[in-house]
C-alpha cells in the first residue's frame, strides 16, 4: 500500500473521529441545555412564588375582613412592594422586556377570575385581558391555597394563584407574576459561553488523543483478518474512553455550574421570605401588640412552611434567645408558641442552628423611637436534607443526560469501526466480503433517530392544526389529538405485510428504500402541512413508509444471515432501533422547545432522505437479487413450476407450530409487555408519587437491555438446535416480572417495578430467536421468510393493541392486585401449554 493511500486512509479515519466527537459533543450539549433551561425556569417561579404568595396571603386576609377587590385602596403600594422583593437584577443583571416590548421588571396583575386585569405593576396593562391560554379555569373553591398555575406563552412565563375571598372561600381573583425568558437566557448565555470553552479544550485534547491512535495504527490492505480485529479493538477502546471521558467532563461542569445557581436562588429565596415575615412582623408590633401576644402566629408561620419544602423551620425568639413560635416541616404538633411554652417548659427545644443554613432577621419596634429597639429575632432554618434531595434529583437528571449521548456516541462508534474495516479491506485485488449482518444496526439507529424525533408532540402538534370551525368528521378534538398516531399504526400494519411479500420477491432494498422515501416525504409533507387534513395525510405516508423499511430490515438480516446467526442479526437490528427511539425521541421534544414543532419534521425528513444517500454508499453490494427469486425463474423456465410448493398465509397461520407460537407465546407476551409496562407501571408509578423523570429513567431500563443484553445472550444461544427453549425461557421470565411485581410491591413499589421492567427487558433480549426459530419451519420457507414474520408481526400486533384493554378490563371487574394476580397465572399456564403443544 502506497504511502500516499495511507495517509489518505489515515485523514479519512481523523475526519471520521473528529466529526463523532463534536456530533457527541453537540448531542450532549442539546440534552444538557434543556434539561438547564428547565432546572432555571424552575428556580425562577419558585423565588417568584414567594412573593407571589405573600401577596395572595395578603389580598386574601384584607378580602376576609371586608374590603372590595373593585375599591381596594393600597393595592398599587402592595403590589410595588411585592416588585421590588422579587428584584430580578439581583439575578441576571439586566431588565426583562414587558408585553410592549419596553423595558421593565417583572409584571405583577391582579385579575378577576375571568382574566381582565384590574390592577398591574405596568400601567398600561390595566383593563386588559389575559391571553386566553393563561387564564385559570375551573379553580374550585376547595383548591388549595398553596395551588400554583405556571404556563408559558410567547416567551413569557405566567405564575398564577388563585385568591379566595371572604369566609365562603370562593374565587374572586387570582394574582399573577409574568417575566420574560430572557432572564433564563441570560443565564444559559453566560453557561453557553463557558461551554463553548470547555468544548475547544475537550477537541483539542481529544484531537492529540485521536492523532495519536491513528499514527499508531498499521494500515495495510494485507493485514491478517486477526490484525485487523486488534487495530479495531484498539480504535473502539481509545475513542470510546476518549469521548467518554470528554462527555463525563462536560456533563459534571455544567452540575456544578447548576449546584451553585440553585445554592444561591435557594438562599435569596430564603432571604426574601425572611424579609417578607420580618416585614409583616415589625407591623404588628408597631401597632403596640407585644411579641409574646402575636395571635395565631405560630399557625402564620405553619402556613408560610408548608409552601417552603426548602425550610426546615422558623423560628421567633426574644432578646434572649428563648424560642417563642416554631413551626417545622413535620407537622402541626410540632407548632409552638408562648402559651404552649408556659405548659411545657422544659419539653420546648430551640431548631439546631446547622452553620451556613439559617438566617437571622432582627425584629425591630419603631413605635416610640424612630431608630426602633429590637423586640427578638427571626430564624430562617434552611433543611440541608431538602437540598440534598434536590440536588441529586438534578444529578440523576445529568446523569440520564449523559446516558442518552453515549448511547448515541456509541452507535456512532459502531459506524466508524464498520468505515475502519471498509478501510483495511478496500484493496482491489481482495474479494470482496460477505456483508455482515451487523451492518445494519447503524442503519436502524439512524432510521428510528429520524422516525421518532417526532414522536413525543404529535398530539400537541394536532392540537396546534386544530381548527374547531371544521372539525373532523364531527370528532371531539380530544379524539382528534390521538389520530395521527392512530393513522400512522393503520398504514404501518397494511405496510408491514406488503413489505414481507415484497422482500422475499424482489429483495429489501427496494422496500427500504422506497420506504425511507414515503417516511422522509411525509415529514416533509408534515412541516408544511396548513390544516389537521393534509397532516394526518403525512402521517398516513410516514406509516406506510416505516412499515415497509421496518420489514426490508429484517429481510436484510434475513438474507444475510444463516439459522445459526439470524437471532444475533435480529438482536443486532433491534439494539439499533432502541437506541435510535431513545435517543430522538429525547432529542426532538428538546429540539421542539426551542424552534418549534413543525421544523422538527424537517429535521427528521432530511436525516431520512441522507439515509438513503448512506445507503446507496455503504450498502450498494448487499442490495442485490433473492436467490430464491432466481430460482423460481429457472424452474419456471425449465417448466418445473410445481418443484417448489408454496403455502398459503392461512396455511401458515394455522400450521401447529405456528398457532401455538402465536397463541400461547407471542400474544401473551406482548399482552403483558404493553398492558403491564406502557399502560399500568406509569399509572401505578404516578400514584405512589413517582416523579416523571424518574418514570421514564426505569424504563430506559427495558430499552438498556435490547441495546446491549440482546447482542450478546443472542450470540451465545444463535447457534443452537433447540431455540424453542430459550423462548420458554423467556416466556417464564415474562411471567416472573408479574409475580415480582406482585409479592414484592408492598415492600417498595418503585424498586419492584424496576426489577419488573429490567426482567421483561431480559425476556424480550430473547425475542430475536422467535424469528429465528420460525425461519426454521418448512412452511415457512414455503411462504418465504420475509413474507412470513411480515404476516407474525401484524398478527402480533394484535396483543399491542388488545393489551391495555385487558389490563383496564381485568382492574376494572376484579381489582388492581387480583387483576395481577390472573395476568400472572394466565401467562404462566400459557407457556405451559407452548411447553406441551408448541
Amino acid at each position: 500500500m502506497s504511502q500516499l493511500k495511507k495517509t489518505r486512509s489515515r485523514i479519512h479515519l481523523f475526519s471520521g473521529a473528529l466529526i463523532m466527537l463534536l456530533l457527541a459533543l453537540g448531542f450532549n450539549a442539546l440534552l444538557t441545555s434543556a434539561t438547564l433551561e428547565k432546572l432555571y425556569v424552575e428556580t425562577f417561579i419558585s423565588k417568584n412564588n414567594v412573593v407571589a404568595k405573600d401577596l395572595q396571603r395578603n389580598l386574601e386576609t384584607a378580602l376576609r375582613f371586608g374590603k372590595s377587590l373593585d375599591k381596594f385602596i393600597g393595592m398599587d403600594k402592595l403590589i410595588q412592594e411585592a416588585r421590588q422583593h422579587l428584584n430580578p437584577g439581583d439575578i441576571t443583571g439586566k431588565p426583562v422586556p414587558n408585553r410592549s416590548g419596553s423595558e421593565s421588571d417583572i409584571v405583577i396583575s391582579i385579575t378577576r377570575p375571568d382574566g381582565f386585569i384590574v390592577y398591574s405593576s405596568a400601567s398600561d396593562l390595566v383593563g386588559t385581558q389575559l391571553p386566553e391560554p393563561v387564564r385559570l379555569t375551573g379553580v374550585k373553591d376547595k383548591t388549595e391555597a398553596s395551588t400554583t398555575y405556571s404556563v408559558k406563552h410567547k416567551e413569557i412565563y405566567y405564575l398564577s394563584l388563585p385568591v379566595k375571598g371572604g369566609f365562603t372561600k370562593k374565587w374572586v381573583a387570582t394574582v399573577t407574576v409574568a417575566f420574560s425568558q430572557t432572564q433564563v437566557k441570560a443565564l444559559l448565555r453566560d453557561v453557553m459561553v463557558k461551554n463553548l470553552k470547555l468544548i475547544g479544550l475537550i477537541i483539542i485534547c481529544g484531537i492529540l488523543q485521536i492523532g495519536a491512535l491513528l499514527k499508531s495504527v498499521t494500515l495495510d490492505h494485507q493485514t491478517s483478518d486477526k490484525v485487523i480485529k486488534r487495530i479495531r479493538f484498539k480504535v473502539s477502546i481509545t475513542l470510546f474512553c476518549v469521548i467518554t471521558l470528554s462527555q463525563i467532563i462536560f456533563s459534571l461542569f455544567n452540575l456544578i455550574e447548576f449546584r451553585t445557581h440553585y445554592l444561591e436562588i435557594s438562599s435569596e429565596k430564603s432571604a426574601v421570605m425572611s424579609k417578607l415575615l420580618k416585614q409583616d412582623i415589625e407591623y404588628l408590633l408597631t401597632k403596640g401588640i407585644s411579641i409574646r401576644r402575636l395571635v395565631k402566629m405560630d399557625q402564620t408561620l405553619a402556613d408560610v412552611i408548608a409552601v417552603s419544602p426548602e425550610l426546615e423551620g422558623i423560628t421567633i425568639s426574644d432578646n434572649h434567645e428563648k424560642p417563642l413560635y416554631i413551626a417545622t416541616q413535620h407537622g402541626m404538633e410540632n407548632l409552638t408558641s408562648p402559651e404552649k411554652n408556659k405548659k411545657q417548659e422544659n419539653q420546648i427545644q430551640p431548631l439546631k442552628r446547622n452553620p451556613g443554613y439559617f438566617i437571622d432577621q432582627n425584629l425591630i419596634n419603631t413605635r416610640k423611637f424612630k431608630s426602633g429597639i429590637r423586640e427578638g429575632v427571626l430564624t430562617i432554618h434552611i433543611s440541608k436534607e431538602f437540598l440534598y434531595n434536590k440536588l441529586k434529583e438534578i444529578a440523576l437528571d445529568s446523569f440520564t443526560v449523559l446516558a442518552i449521548s453515549i448511547f448515541f456516541f456509541v452507535e456512532l462508534l459502531i459506524l466508524e469501526l464498520q468505515l475502519v474495516q471498509r478501510q483495511l479491506t478496500a484493496a482491489p485485488q481482495i474479494k470482496k466480503a460477505r456483508i455482515h449482518y451487523a451492518t445494519i444496526r447503524p442503519v436502524a439507529f439512524m432510521f428510528f433517530f429520524g422516525v421518532d424525533i417526532c414522536i413525543s408532540f404529535l398530539p400537541l402538534h394536532m392540537e396546534t392544526l386544530y381548527n374547531p370551525a371544521q372539525p373532523i368528521f364531527g370528532l371531539s378534538k380530544n379524539i382528534i389529538m390521538g389520530l395521527p398516531i392512530s393513522m400512522q399504526m393503520l398504514f404501518t400494519s397494511i405496510s408491514l405485510l406488503i413489505s414481507g411479500a415484497w422482500c422475499d420477491k424482489r429483495g429489501w432494498a427496494e422496500p427500504f428504500l422506497i420506504g425511507l422515501s414515503l417516511a422522509g416525504a411525509g415529514f416533509l409533507f408534515a412541516w408544511l402541512a396548513p390544516s389537521s387534513i393534509y397532516f394526518l395525510f403525512a402521517l398516513g405516508l410516514v406509516g406506510m413508509g416505516y412499515g415497509l423499511s421496518l420489514m426490508a430490515a429484517q429481510g436484510f438480516v434475513i438474507a444475510h444471515t444463516t439459522t445459526n446467526n439470524s437471532a444475533q442479526g435480529m438482536a443486532q437490528l433491534w439494539a439499533g432501533v432502541y437506541a435510535g427511539s431513545i435517543c430522538g425521541g429525547a432529542a426532538g421534544a428538546m429540539l421542539a422547545d426551542r424552534i418549534g414543532y413543525a421544523p422538527v419534521f424537517l429535521v427528521g425528513g432530511s436525516i431520512l432522505l441522507l439515509l438513503i444517500v448512506y445507503s446507496l454508499l455503504m450498502m450498494k453490494d448487499a442490495m442485490t437479487r433473492p436467490e430464491s427469486d432466481k430460482k423460481i425463474d429457472q424452474a419456471a423456465q425449465a417448466g418445473q413450476t410445481d418443484a417448489l410448493p408454496k403455502a398459503s398465509v392461512f396455511k401458515f397461520l394455522f400450521s401447529r407450530k405456528v398457532f401455538t407460537l402465536i397463541v400461547f407465546y407471542g400474544l401473551p407476551w406482548y399482552i403483558v409487555l404493553v398492558g403491564f409496562m406502557n399502560y399500568y407501571s406509569p399509572i401505578y408509578l404516578k400514584s405512589i408519587g413517582t416523579s416523571q423523570s424518574n418514570i421514564g429513567r426505569i424504563f430506559m431500563i427495558y430499552g438498556i437491555c435490547l441495546m446491549y443484553l440482546a447482542p450478546f445472550l443472542s450470540k451465545l444461544i444463535g447457534r443452537t438446535e433447540d431455540k424453542k427453549r430459550y423462548l420458554i425461557i423467556g416466556s417464564f421470565i415474562g411471567s416472573l416480572s408479574i409475580a415480582n411485581f406482585y409479592f414484592f410491591k408492598e415492600m417498595s413499589g418503585v424498586l419492584s417495578v424496576t426489577i419488573s421492567i429490567f426482567l421483561l427487558g431480559l425476556s424480550a433480549c430473547l425475542i430475536p430467536v422467535r424469528s429465528a426459530y420460525v425461519l426454521d419451519f418448512d412452511i415457512t420457507k414455503q411462504l418465504g421468510g420475509g413474507k412470513a414474520i411480515g404476516v407474525l408481526n401484524a398478527v402480533l400486533r394484535l396483543g399491542q393493541v388488545t393489551g391495555p384493554i385487558l389490563f383496564g378490563w381485568l382492574f376494572i371487574t376484579m381489582g388492581s392486585d387480583s387483576g395481577i394476580a390472573v395476568t400472572a397465572a394466565a401467562y404462566l399456564i400459557f407457556t405451559m401449554i407452548f411447553v406441551l403443544v408448541g
